[in-house]
Protein backbone atom coordinates (compact mmCIF):
# COMPACT_ATOMS: atom_id res chain seq x y z
CA UNK A 1 0.00 0.00 0.00
CA UNK A 2 0.99 3.23 -1.07
CA UNK A 3 1.83 5.90 1.69
CA UNK A 4 -0.74 8.75 0.52
CA UNK A 5 -3.27 5.53 0.73
CA UNK A 6 -2.16 4.73 4.11
CA UNK A 7 -2.12 7.72 5.31
CA UNK A 8 -5.56 8.55 4.31
CA UNK A 9 -7.28 5.71 5.78
CA UNK A 10 -5.52 6.76 8.84
CA UNK A 11 -6.47 10.59 9.17
CA UNK A 12 -10.23 9.76 7.41
CA UNK A 13 -10.52 7.09 10.01
CA UNK A 14 -9.68 9.52 13.00
CA UNK A 15 -12.04 12.22 11.00
CA UNK A 16 -14.72 9.41 11.79
CA UNK A 17 -13.68 9.25 15.06
CA UNK A 18 -14.75 12.48 15.72
CA UNK A 19 -17.85 11.88 13.87
CA UNK A 20 -19.00 9.06 16.19
CA UNK A 21 -18.19 11.18 19.37
CA UNK A 22 -20.64 14.22 17.75
CA UNK A 23 -23.31 10.98 16.91
CA UNK A 24 -23.14 10.13 20.54
CA UNK A 25 -23.66 13.70 21.40
CA UNK A 26 -26.82 13.86 20.71
CA UNK A 27 -28.86 14.51 24.22
CA UNK A 28 -32.87 15.30 22.60
CA UNK A 29 -35.35 13.62 24.64
CA UNK A 30 -37.95 13.91 21.90
CA UNK A 31 -36.36 14.14 18.76
CA UNK A 32 -39.56 14.39 16.83
CA UNK A 33 -40.62 17.30 18.57
CA UNK A 34 -39.87 20.31 15.80
CA UNK A 35 -37.68 23.24 17.10
CA UNK A 36 -34.35 24.69 15.92
CA UNK A 37 -32.72 22.27 18.88
CA UNK A 38 -34.12 19.25 17.27
CA UNK A 39 -33.36 20.02 13.05
CA UNK A 40 -29.30 21.14 13.94
CA UNK A 41 -28.74 17.67 16.59
CA UNK A 42 -31.03 15.68 13.71
CA UNK A 43 -29.69 17.07 10.63
CA UNK A 44 -25.96 16.53 11.95
CA UNK A 45 -26.17 13.20 14.60
CA UNK A 46 -28.40 11.64 12.43
CA UNK A 47 -27.53 12.84 8.96
CA UNK A 48 -24.16 14.15 8.15
CA UNK A 49 -22.23 11.97 10.86
CA UNK A 50 -23.84 8.47 9.83
CA UNK A 51 -21.23 7.96 7.59
CA UNK A 52 -19.00 7.45 10.38
CA UNK A 53 -18.81 3.55 11.30
CA UNK A 54 -20.21 2.09 7.66
CA UNK A 55 -16.79 3.51 6.76
CA UNK A 56 -14.74 1.62 9.27
CA UNK A 57 -16.58 -1.30 8.08
CA UNK A 58 -15.17 -0.60 4.64
CA UNK A 59 -11.92 0.16 5.75
CA UNK A 60 -11.66 -2.73 7.71
CA UNK A 61 -12.82 -5.46 5.04
CA UNK A 62 -10.53 -3.63 2.69
CA UNK A 63 -7.58 -3.97 5.19
CA UNK A 64 -8.49 -7.22 5.45
CA UNK A 65 -8.08 -8.91 2.24
CA UNK A 66 -5.19 -6.33 1.47
CA UNK A 67 -2.77 -8.44 -0.71
CA UNK A 68 -4.38 -11.42 0.86
CA UNK A 69 -3.24 -14.65 -1.11
CA UNK A 70 -5.31 -17.72 1.11
CA UNK A 71 -3.26 -20.17 2.21
CA UNK A 72 -4.33 -21.71 5.70
CA UNK A 73 -1.45 -20.12 7.39
CA UNK A 74 -2.28 -16.62 5.81
CA UNK A 75 -5.66 -17.49 7.61
CA UNK A 76 -4.05 -18.21 10.75
CA UNK A 77 -2.48 -15.13 10.51
CA UNK A 78 -5.53 -12.89 10.02
CA UNK A 79 -7.79 -14.41 12.59
CA UNK A 80 -4.32 -14.18 14.80
CA UNK A 81 -4.19 -10.68 14.09
CA UNK A 82 -7.77 -9.92 14.68
CA UNK A 83 -8.30 -11.82 18.05
CA UNK A 84 -5.11 -9.89 19.65
CA UNK A 85 -6.56 -6.32 18.07
CA UNK A 86 -10.14 -6.95 18.43
CA UNK A 87 -11.27 -9.55 21.11
CA UNK A 88 -8.63 -8.87 23.54
CA UNK A 89 -9.26 -4.87 24.07
CA UNK A 90 -13.14 -5.94 23.62
CA UNK A 91 -13.38 -8.42 26.43
CA UNK A 92 -11.32 -5.52 28.69
CA UNK A 93 -12.98 -2.50 27.70
CA UNK A 94 -16.61 -3.80 28.60
CA UNK A 95 -15.23 -5.69 31.61
CA UNK A 96 -13.53 -2.67 32.76
CA UNK A 97 -16.10 -0.30 31.90
CA UNK A 98 -18.60 -1.96 33.81
CA UNK A 99 -16.42 -2.07 36.93
CA UNK A 100 -16.17 1.73 36.73
CA UNK A 101 -19.49 2.26 36.49
CA UNK A 102 -20.11 0.02 39.16
CA UNK A 103 -17.97 1.56 41.03
CA UNK A 104 -19.64 5.50 40.19
CA UNK A 105 -22.50 4.05 40.85
CA UNK A 106 -21.75 3.16 44.61
CA UNK A 107 -21.21 6.82 45.53
CA UNK A 108 -24.59 8.68 46.33
CA UNK A 109 -23.48 11.31 43.82
CA UNK A 110 -22.93 8.67 40.87
CA UNK A 111 -26.05 6.91 42.06
CA UNK A 112 -27.97 10.50 40.87
CA UNK A 113 -26.41 10.24 37.74
CA UNK A 114 -28.59 7.33 36.67
CA UNK A 115 -32.07 6.87 36.88
CA UNK A 116 -32.27 3.99 34.98
CA UNK A 117 -31.58 0.36 37.02
CA UNK A 118 -27.83 -0.19 38.35
CA UNK A 119 -25.09 -2.58 37.82
CA UNK A 120 -25.83 -4.53 41.32
CA UNK A 121 -29.37 -5.01 40.42
CA UNK A 122 -28.40 -7.08 37.27
CA UNK A 123 -28.90 -11.22 37.52
CA UNK A 124 -25.67 -12.90 36.62
CA UNK A 125 -27.72 -13.30 33.36
CA UNK A 126 -28.41 -9.85 33.02
CA UNK A 127 -24.69 -9.26 34.06
CA UNK A 128 -22.78 -10.99 30.96
CA UNK A 129 -25.29 -10.01 28.49
CA UNK A 130 -24.90 -6.26 29.45
CA UNK A 131 -21.06 -6.56 29.44
CA UNK A 132 -20.30 -8.90 25.94
CA UNK A 133 -23.52 -9.44 24.31
CA UNK A 134 -25.23 -5.57 24.47
CA UNK A 135 -21.93 -4.03 26.45
CA UNK A 136 -23.31 -0.72 28.34
CA UNK A 137 -20.35 0.87 26.31
CA UNK A 138 -22.74 0.79 23.30
CA UNK A 139 -20.12 1.72 20.85
CA UNK A 140 -18.44 -1.62 21.27
CA UNK A 141 -21.76 -3.17 18.91
CA UNK A 142 -19.41 -1.99 16.25
CA UNK A 143 -16.31 -4.28 17.17
CA UNK A 144 -18.69 -7.20 17.82
CA UNK A 145 -20.36 -6.77 14.94
CA UNK A 146 -16.45 -6.98 13.21
CA UNK A 147 -16.13 -9.96 14.82
CA UNK A 148 -18.38 -11.52 13.37
CA UNK A 149 -17.80 -9.99 9.60
CA UNK A 150 -13.76 -11.38 10.52
CA UNK A 151 -15.15 -15.11 11.45
CA UNK A 152 -17.14 -14.96 7.92
CA UNK A 153 -14.50 -13.87 5.94
CA UNK A 154 -14.06 -17.23 4.19
CA UNK A 155 -17.27 -16.97 3.09
CA UNK A 156 -16.62 -13.42 2.18
CA UNK A 157 -13.96 -14.48 0.12
CA UNK A 158 -15.24 -17.32 -1.68
CA UNK A 159 -18.82 -15.44 -2.54
CA UNK A 160 -16.28 -12.26 -3.91
CA UNK A 161 -13.82 -14.29 -5.82
CA UNK A 162 -16.37 -16.17 -7.37
CA UNK A 163 -18.74 -13.30 -8.54
CA UNK A 164 -15.81 -11.08 -9.81
CA UNK A 165 -16.35 -7.59 -9.87
CA UNK A 166 -20.29 -7.98 -10.37
CA UNK A 167 -19.72 -8.43 -6.17
CA UNK A 168 -19.83 -4.66 -5.72
CA UNK A 169 -23.44 -4.52 -7.37
CA UNK A 170 -24.69 -7.13 -5.82
CA UNK A 171 -23.47 -6.30 -2.42
CA UNK A 172 -25.11 -2.91 -2.96
CA UNK A 173 -28.43 -4.26 -4.29
CA UNK A 174 -28.54 -6.78 -0.85
CA UNK A 175 -27.79 -3.74 1.53
CA UNK A 176 -30.79 -1.99 0.33
CA UNK A 177 -32.96 -5.15 0.44
CA UNK A 178 -34.57 -4.52 4.21
CA UNK A 179 -34.92 -0.83 3.91
CA UNK A 180 -36.85 -1.33 0.75
CA UNK A 181 -39.22 -3.99 2.36
CA UNK A 182 -40.16 -1.99 5.14
CA UNK A 183 -42.04 0.26 2.83
CA UNK A 184 -44.23 -3.41 2.10
CA UNK A 185 -43.98 -4.13 6.36
CA UNK A 186 -40.54 -5.30 6.76
CA UNK A 187 -39.04 -8.66 6.07
CA UNK A 188 -36.88 -9.04 9.72
CA UNK A 189 -34.23 -12.12 8.24
CA UNK A 190 -33.20 -8.66 5.58
CA UNK A 191 -31.37 -6.76 8.57
CA UNK A 192 -28.60 -9.17 8.38
CA UNK A 193 -27.65 -7.41 5.09
CA UNK A 194 -27.50 -4.02 6.89
CA UNK A 195 -24.22 -1.63 6.13
CA UNK A 196 -22.59 -4.14 9.25
CA UNK A 197 -22.31 -6.83 6.52
CA UNK A 198 -22.29 -5.22 3.16
CA UNK A 199 -19.71 -2.19 3.56
CA UNK A 200 -17.11 -4.39 4.90
CA UNK A 201 -17.84 -6.75 1.81
CA UNK A 202 -17.70 -3.89 -0.61
CA UNK A 203 -14.25 -2.82 1.35
CA UNK A 204 -13.02 -6.64 0.89
CA UNK A 205 -14.46 -6.62 -2.70
CA UNK A 206 -12.30 -3.57 -3.41
CA UNK A 207 -9.23 -5.14 -2.03
CA UNK A 208 -10.09 -8.81 -3.24
CA UNK A 209 -10.29 -7.26 -7.03
CA UNK A 210 -7.61 -4.80 -6.57
CA UNK A 211 -9.29 -1.78 -7.06
CA UNK A 212 -7.39 1.60 -7.36
CA UNK A 213 -8.08 3.98 -4.58
CA UNK A 214 -7.15 6.87 -5.96
CA UNK A 215 -10.14 7.38 -8.30
CA UNK A 216 -7.93 9.75 -10.36
CA UNK A 217 -10.88 9.76 -13.07
CA UNK A 218 -12.97 11.69 -11.19
CA UNK A 219 -13.64 15.10 -11.64
CA UNK A 220 -13.68 17.99 -8.95
CA UNK A 221 -17.53 18.83 -10.32
CA UNK A 222 -18.29 15.47 -9.71
CA UNK A 223 -17.55 14.82 -6.27
CA UNK A 224 -19.51 18.70 -5.89
CA UNK A 225 -22.63 16.58 -7.37
CA UNK A 226 -21.94 13.72 -5.03
CA UNK A 227 -21.87 16.43 -2.19
CA UNK A 228 -24.71 17.50 -2.93
CA UNK A 229 -26.51 14.48 -3.20
CA UNK A 230 -24.90 13.52 0.01
CA UNK A 231 -26.33 17.09 1.59
CA UNK A 232 -29.51 16.00 0.35
CA UNK A 233 -30.11 13.00 1.65
CA UNK A 234 -29.07 14.23 5.53
CA UNK A 235 -32.01 16.97 4.39
CA UNK A 236 -34.41 14.15 3.39
CA UNK A 237 -33.64 11.84 6.47
CA UNK A 238 -34.54 15.15 9.00
CA UNK A 239 -37.48 15.79 7.47
CA UNK A 240 -38.83 12.06 7.80
CA UNK A 241 -37.72 12.00 11.42
CA UNK A 242 -40.68 14.15 12.14
CA UNK A 243 -42.96 11.50 10.33
CA UNK A 244 -44.41 8.20 10.36
CA UNK A 245 -43.27 7.25 6.95
CA UNK A 246 -41.35 3.67 7.06
CA UNK A 247 -38.49 5.47 4.94
CA UNK A 248 -35.60 6.54 7.60
CA UNK A 249 -33.58 2.93 6.78
CA UNK A 250 -33.82 3.69 3.29
CA UNK A 251 -33.16 7.67 3.64
CA UNK A 252 -29.95 6.34 5.91
CA UNK A 253 -28.87 4.07 3.43
CA UNK A 254 -28.63 6.93 0.90
CA UNK A 255 -26.85 9.35 3.44
CA UNK A 256 -24.13 6.36 3.25
CA UNK A 257 -24.48 5.73 -0.01
CA UNK A 258 -23.26 9.38 -1.14
CA UNK A 259 -21.48 10.23 2.34
CA UNK A 260 -19.04 7.42 2.07
CA UNK A 261 -17.83 8.23 -1.43
CA UNK A 262 -17.61 12.27 -0.92
CA UNK A 263 -15.71 11.97 2.02
CA UNK A 264 -13.33 9.51 0.34
CA UNK A 265 -12.92 11.88 -2.56
CA UNK A 266 -12.96 15.11 -0.75
CA UNK A 267 -10.14 14.15 0.79
CA UNK A 268 -7.89 15.06 -1.58
CA UNK A 269 -9.06 18.33 -1.78
CA UNK A 270 -8.02 19.03 1.30
CA UNK A 271 -4.38 20.39 0.24
CA UNK A 272 -3.34 21.36 3.67
CA UNK A 273 -3.31 17.81 4.92
CA UNK A 274 -3.67 15.45 2.24
CA UNK A 275 -0.30 14.50 2.11
CA UNK A 276 0.47 14.25 5.92
CA UNK A 277 -0.39 12.14 8.99
CA UNK A 278 -2.03 13.99 11.94
CA UNK A 279 0.01 13.22 14.58
CA UNK A 280 -3.08 12.24 16.87
CA UNK A 281 -4.54 9.70 14.33
CA UNK A 282 -2.76 7.18 16.34
CA UNK A 283 -5.02 7.70 18.78
CA UNK A 284 -8.21 7.74 17.20
CA UNK A 285 -9.05 4.30 18.08
CA UNK A 286 -8.28 4.93 21.87
CA UNK A 287 -10.97 7.66 21.67
CA UNK A 288 -13.52 5.39 20.05
CA UNK A 289 -12.90 3.14 22.74
CA UNK A 290 -13.24 5.43 25.72
CA UNK A 291 -15.34 8.60 24.69
CA UNK A 292 -18.36 6.51 25.98
CA UNK A 293 -19.58 6.19 29.26
CA UNK A 294 -17.12 9.03 29.71
CA UNK A 295 -19.39 11.42 27.42
CA UNK A 296 -22.96 10.40 28.50
CA UNK A 297 -21.19 11.24 32.35
CA UNK A 298 -20.14 14.54 30.92
CA UNK A 299 -23.88 15.57 29.72
CA UNK A 300 -25.56 13.94 32.79
CA UNK A 301 -23.48 16.15 34.88
CA UNK A 302 -24.18 18.90 32.91
CA UNK A 303 -28.19 18.55 32.89
CA UNK A 304 -27.93 18.28 36.21
CA UNK A 305 -26.07 22.50 36.69
CA UNK A 306 -27.40 23.64 33.82
CA UNK A 307 -31.61 24.32 33.14
CA UNK A 308 -32.93 21.75 30.74
CA UNK A 309 -33.72 24.29 27.78
CA UNK A 310 -33.16 24.10 24.31
CA UNK A 311 -30.49 26.34 24.51
CA UNK A 312 -28.59 24.19 26.89
CA UNK A 313 -29.07 21.26 25.19
CA UNK A 314 -27.70 22.40 21.69
CA UNK A 315 -24.28 23.76 23.51
CA UNK A 316 -23.73 20.60 25.26
CA UNK A 317 -24.16 18.72 21.86
CA UNK A 318 -21.55 21.06 20.72
CA UNK A 319 -19.15 21.48 23.88
CA UNK A 320 -19.56 17.96 24.45
CA UNK A 321 -17.70 16.47 21.96
CA UNK A 322 -14.38 19.11 22.32
CA UNK A 323 -14.01 18.13 25.77
CA UNK A 324 -14.15 14.56 25.40
CA UNK A 325 -12.29 14.12 22.19
CA UNK A 326 -9.36 16.36 24.13
CA UNK A 327 -9.67 14.51 27.09
CA UNK A 328 -9.43 10.80 25.73
CA UNK A 329 -5.82 12.43 23.80
CA UNK A 330 -4.49 13.84 27.06
CA UNK A 331 -5.40 10.34 28.72
CA UNK A 332 -3.95 8.33 25.48
CA UNK A 333 -0.71 10.52 25.48
CA UNK A 334 -0.15 9.89 29.07
CA UNK A 335 -1.11 5.83 29.11
CA UNK A 336 1.27 5.64 25.89
CA UNK A 337 4.33 7.34 27.56
CA UNK A 338 4.16 5.97 31.11
CA UNK A 339 2.20 2.91 31.07
CA UNK A 340 3.57 1.64 26.85
CA UNK A 341 2.80 -1.76 27.27
CA UNK A 342 -0.31 -1.54 28.93
CA UNK A 343 -1.75 1.22 26.33
CA UNK A 344 -1.00 -1.06 23.62
CA UNK A 345 -3.14 -3.80 25.29
CA UNK A 346 -5.79 -1.51 25.13
CA UNK A 347 -5.24 -0.43 21.64
CA UNK A 348 -5.25 -3.94 20.07
CA UNK A 349 -1.28 -3.07 19.33
CA UNK A 350 -2.38 0.08 17.09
Amino acid sequence: MDKYISNKIKNISLFMTFFVVILHSNNLEKSNVVNLNSVVQNFIGQGIVRVAVPIFFLISGYLFFYNFVPSMEKWKYKFKSRFHSLFIPYVIWCTGWLIILYLVELLPIGRALFSDRIVSDYTLKELFVNTYVYPLPYQFWYIRSLMLDVILTPVFYYIIKSLGKKSLPILVIVWFLYPISEMFGGLWFLQIFNYPFTLFGIGAAFAIHNIDLHFKSIKPKQVTLIGILYLLACVIRTVLMYTELPLLDLAENLVILFGVPFIWLFYDRMKSIKNKKIKIAKYGIFIYFFHIPFQSILKKVWFMVMPLSEISSLIIFFVAPIITITVCVLVAMFLRRYMNRFYMILSGGR
